[in-house]
């Protein structure tokens, strides 16, 4: 696949109180204090916010558009709100980290602003007549066009409406937001906390492919990718290997069904890679054999025109021989290096291709399906 970008995900901020309690009248009741304080958006009245937001995204084999109208009241109080996390209780990373990261997605304020940005998408659902997987592979395409931006100063994630508006996130930033809107939609979703590596993603429910035993297919957002097919590694050169902190925000039943075409695709893809990988080398072989040779008949040549000068007659037409047999095996060896080269072109193709489709898994699945006598050498 394409480079995955990175974001730096570090720790949210958490204040962990301790509260003094004083003496009081028995009978009197004091007011209770809840374990933990996330985040939370307080509407800003009198804000402002120019105009609509829109994007332009591919998805299969067209250009979509929408456009939201943000409440600029919320947009304001999401930008303003204090996105520490108050904890009143001692608790494990694991378990102030849900209530954290689901506060962002589930803000109540944001309610209008989902039904306004899904009442888009579902118009282009039912226009293009999307079947669970394709709408599903439409809100991920989406999400994933976003742009991919960090922000040196913010060190702690976005409300959904934010990046929205904002027009651009990182990669907690863009998984807030998509599981939010998948959840809403009923799949099964989860956010995907990998602390070592810093990263974040979105799991989906599916129907066989179940990244690292989570239940839950992988769902990149940083930038366009299949569901399902994690990246071997992310922008810098860091490999996935930790187990992730699985954070269900959606419990509904809907499940990605394309598991198997997804299958195939991977399979082409590392079939293509593989296979342009070893012509690579051979063809790396064949071209230092060859510039060897062209060495040797520009010798030969020299020698031949320097012996028909002198008039040596029998040593020239030996070496003429000689020549002739060279040129022979260069012109076979030429031909072919240039086959190689030729299917090298057509498995890098393949690949390429599969990789700038992938917000078109059933074009991408029926490209697949066309080329598998090319990719199995038949």
């Amino acid at each position: 696949m394409s480079a995955i970008l990175r974001s730096n995900l570090p720790l949210p901020v958490v204040c962990i109180l301790l509260l003094l309690v004083g003496a009081g009248s028995a009978g009197c009741l004091g007011l209770v204090q809840p374990a933990a304080v996330p985040p939370v958006i307080v509407p800003v009245d009198g804000a402002t916010f120019d105009g609509e937001t829109a994007y332009s995204f591919p998805f299969e084999q067209q250009n979509i558009s929408i456009r939201v109208a943000v409440d600029p009241a919320v947009y304001a109080g999401a930008k303003q709100a204090d996105k520490a996390i108050y904890l009143y209780e001692d608790f494990t990373k694991d378990e102030w980290l849900p209530l954290y990261y689901r506060a962002f997605v589930n803000d109540t304020h944001q309610r209008s602003f989902y039904a306004d940005l899904l009442g888009e998408l579902r118009a282009v659902r039912d226009r293009e007549g999307l079947d669970d997987d394709r709408y599903l592979e439409l809100l991920t395409a989406f999400v994933q066009t976003i742009p991919y931006r960090t922000d040196d100063r913010l060190i702690e994630p976005k409300f959904p409406i934010e990046t929205f508006a904002d027009g651009y996130g990182d990669c907690d930033d863009k998984s807030l937001l998509l599981a939010g809107i998948l959840a809403r939609e009923g799949y099964g979703t989860a956010l995907l906390y990998f602390a070592e590596e810093q990263h974040m993603a979105v799991g989906v429910k599916a129907s066989g492919c179940n990244f690292s035993g989570t239940g839950y297919a992988y769902l990149e957002v940083t930038n366009g990718s299949y569901i399902g097919l994690p990246p071997q590694e992310l922008a810098d050169g860091t490999e996935i290997v930790s187990e992730p902190l699985v954070i269900p925000v959606g419990a509904a039943g809907r499940e990605y069904g394309r598991c198997g075409e997804i299958g195939a695709i991977q399979d082409a893809l590392l079939a293509s890679h593989a296979r342009f990988t070893a012509l690579g080398g051979t063809i790396a072989t064949h071209a230092t054999a060859l510039q060897e040779m062209e060495r040797q008949l520009a010798s030969l040549r020299t020698e031949i025109d320097r012996l028909r000068a002198a008039g040596d007659i029998s040593t020239h037409n030996a070496r003429v021989s000689a020549y002739n047999g060279l040129v022979n095996e260069y012109n076979a060896l030429c031909g072919e290096y240039t086959r190689m080269v030729e299917d090298s072109q057509v498995y890098a193709d393949i690949h390429n291709y599969i990789v700038t489709h992938t917000h078109d898994r059933p074009g991408t699945y029926r490209f697949v399906q066309e080329h598998r006598s090319v990719l199995e050498g038949v």
